[in-house]
């Protein structure tokens, strides 16, 4: 089992979302998170709507970024394309497009039926 763990712009939540629920990987997460990469919270083109909330750029000095944490834990087989998923509702081609990390997951217990590994999951 994995953890996929994303960090996308808060207004491609709903379209992942919906792409992951079409192809049945509805289960995750969801956080509202704030962040910065390398632009070090410069908005610029980073987050194309917010740009009409700027008002000259020298003068906008923002720390950290709104963004949304999604969290699914999955079997090994589904996570590549849950990633590819991802990786396509999400690409605008503009810094600021967000992250993935997958971490290894050594167990899971549902609490309600004591399942545990793979049938806690599914």
């Amino acid at each position: 089992m994995k953890e996929i763990v994303a960090i996308i712009r808060r207004q491609k939540l709903h379209e992942t979302k919906t792409a992951l629920d079409g192809l049945g990987f509805s289960p995750m997460s969801i956080l509202s998170v704030s962040g910065r990469g390398k632009q070090k919270g410069f908005i610029g083109e980073v987050d194309p709507v917010m740009d009409e909330f700027m008002l000259d750029e020298a003068d906008v000095d923002v720390r950290f970024i709104p963004k949304r944490l999604i969290s699914i834990v999955a079997d090994d087989a589904d996570v590549p394309e849950i990633v590819e998923t991802i990786i396509k509702t999400n690409n605008t081609g503009y810094p600021g497009d967000g992250k993935i990390f997958v971490l290894p997951i050594t167990d899971a217990i549902r609490i309600r039926t004591s399942e545990i590994g793979l049938s806690a999951i599914k």
